[in-house]
């Protein structure tokens, strides 16, 4: 059996690249679409799913890389990764699970490589602030992880099976019934590689990086009558990652993820109202082994229950939106004493379509807590279609982020009297529709209060403190075309951002921001023949807050090429392809002294039925 399945394993690895939409899709959102009610017109959104879910790896570090303006800090392939959203830290990204915050209450941020993008329908991607919607850390902006809810499409099933360079392998399953009134799906993804790939212009491989992970998600839908309906969501990950070494004498580590996430929610829809109730709760559990010759480890483990209720009321042209939020957060660790906070919010907006051509929203929300100072937020904007082909947009907002577990509580070092973060944002987007294309061009300013930074005192120790404001403005590009001539068809995507981030008192750039960011992605298909080409390019970095020329981390790019044949019929597709990725074996680094891979190979087979 080990035989045949090593076998089938050798069919795999990369993505499935079907070219049936841009690789951006930069749509509007309902007014009664409940998930992303707030600044959903006046904000910038990207939408990721279907075939660019498929194309790339199935770490976000991977799919965001190359279909955004985020840049991501990697510390070799399959180890730690943070997002720089709009010039901000991995901390000020908030990252959303079907609408619940799932960023870490211990390193107040999520590992990017610890998130199976197959286990999702979508990945949305909105940019700038959306702390009145999503609360703490969404001050770059926030990343959602959907699973959708389908009734009355029969049975399906999708198996995805990959192999490639330094023994990688991947299986992905997912298989769904429904019915007219109840609906079921279940995905199962294990993944895991030796990683045990060479540093390019040396003799030293990367040693100790080998990883593995599985990952389980399951939704179920019930419709009770015509107008309540009950929706059940869970996702479990665990996770073991050996530790890449940073000098070849440095101790062997590892680290170990167990993650757990379950959800309620209950829709009604009467007349004009929607109402929305979800009760979730969140597990995050971590060992860290320092050495992994020895049996001692550090822990962590928070256990977070969740509430959301929501009543949206719909008068005419105008959408009334009214809510409130409660969060305990328990938590422990070997560093962390045992601690129980409780997070409150009330939330109000409405939404006035006032013409076909002109829409305003305004959001407001009150944090209710006895930890902090509760900050008062809000978010307005506005939506005008100008002409047939050109819109614009506007939107400013307060946004916030809360200090975590470790920021307080970590015993000896945490201080409870931290503030949380605040910023001050402004954004405007210039959105062109042209035959066969849409381009948008953002603009935006934001000024951070309160930085919480770790940083040494008189005697040496780091301790957490608000110290610093920042100040980040920048413009975005963002391209998506489309046109098919007979069986041809061709696609093209384009991002691009330039950043400035600097810290007020210094005037420096803060480390790990580029100035410039710029991707690109070409797909070419032809009846069963599909074909694409993608193309990152990253700008120099400084690795020290000092700006200083000796410690700057140089530009790069990478391109990844994929092909693929379907060798099925109609709604069953069986289709064998192939990638190469860092076709131009780049020399490169995310993050210093933690160099990524050459070029690799990965082929896979992806059955439908």
């Amino acid at each position: 059996m080990n035989r045949y399945f090593t076998l089938l394993m050798c069919f795999s690895f990369g993505a499935n690249f079907a070219q049936d939409a841009p690789v951006t899709e930069l749509n509007e959102v309902s007014l009664k679409y409940i998930k992303l009610k707030d600044s959903v017109y006046t904000t910038t959104q990207t939408i990721l799913s279907d075939s660019i879910l498929k194309r790339n790896p199935t770490s976000l570090t991977s799919l965001l890389n190359y279909n955004t303006t985020i840049y991501l800090k990697e510390n070799g392939l399959g180890m730690v990764s943070s997002p720089s959203f709009r010039g901000t830290t991995a901390q000020q990204t908030a990252v959303l699970w079907n609408g619940i915050n799932i960023n870490s209450q211990t390193t107040g941020q999520t590992d990017f490589n610890t998130v199976n993008t197959r286990g999702y329908d979508q990945v949305i991607v909105k940019s700038g602030g959306g702390g009145v919607v999503d609360g703490s850390n969404a001050i770059g902006g926030s990343i959602y992880l959907e699973n959708k809810i389908d009734y009355n499409t029969g049975f399906e099933n999708d198996l995805f099976l990959n192999y490639g360079s330094y023994n990688t392998y991947g299986i992905d399953y997912k298989t769904s019934y429904s019915t007219k009134n109840t609906s079921f799906s279940l995905g199962i993804s294990n993944q895991g590689s030796e990683n045990n790939y060479e540093y390019q212009g040396t003799e030293r491989i990367n040693k100790n990086g080998q990883f593995k992970n599985t990952n389980i998600s399951t939704t179920f839908g019930f419709k009770l009558n015509k107008k309540n309906a009950i929706n059940l969501y869970s996702n479990i990950y665990d996770g073991k990652r050996n530790f890449s070494l940073p000098t070849p004498n440095a101790l062997e580590s590892k680290y170990d993820d167990f993650n757990t996430r379950s959800m309620v929610e209950w829709v009604s829809k009467f007349k004009g109202i929607i109402s929305n109730t979800k009760v979730a709760y969140i597990t995050e559990n971590y060992k860290y082994y320092p050495n992994i010759a020895r049996d001692y480890y550090s822990y962590g483990d928070v256990g977070s229950l969740f509430l959301k209720y929501n009543l949206d009321y719909e008068l005419g042209r105008m959408l009334i939106s009214g809510g409130f939020n409660y969060n305990q957060n328990n938590g422990e660790g070997s560093d962390i004493k045992h601690e129980k906070r409780h997070l409150g919010s009330a939330v109000l907006g409405l939404k006035h379509k006032v013409n076909k051509r002109f829409l305003y929203e305004i959001s407001l929300r009150q944090e209710l807590n006895s930890v902090y100072e509760s900050p008062f937020l809000y978010s307005a904007g506005v939506q005008a279609e100008i002409t047939r082909f050109y819109s614009l947009k506007l939107n400013t907002s307060k946004n916030f982020r809360i200090p975590t577990y470790n920021d307080m509580y970590w015993e000896g070092l945490g201080n409870p009297d931290l503030k949380p973060e605040l910023s001050y944002q402004g954004e405007m987007s210039h959105i062109l529709h042209i035959p066969n294309a849409t381009l948008t061009l953002n603009g935006y300013y934001n000024k951070v209060q309160n930085l919480l930074l770790w940083t040494p005192d008189v005697n040496g120790v780091w301790r957490p403190k608000n110290a610093e404001n920042v100040k980040i403005y920048g413009v975005e590009a963002l391209l998506t075309a489309k046109k098919s001539i007979a069986s041809h068809t061709v696609d093209v995507s384009a991002t691009y951002a330039y950043t400035v981030s600097t810290n007020e008192k210094t005037d420096n750039q803060l480390i790990y921001v580029p100035y410039h960011k710029l991707t690109t992605a070409v797909g070419y298909n032809y009846k069963k023949l599909s074909a694409y080409y993608q193309y990152i390019r990253n700008g120099e970095v400084y690795t020290t807050t000092d700006n200083a020329s000796e410690h700057i981390l140089n530009s790069y790019m990478v391109a990844n090429f994929g092909v693929e044949y379907n060798l099925g019929r109609k709604n069953n597709t069986y289709i064998l392809g192939a990638k190469v990725l860092n076709l131009w074996n780049e020399s490169y680094e995310s993050v210093l002294n933690r160099p990524m891979p050459g070029r690799n190979f990965n082929v896979y087979l992806n059955f439908n039925i």
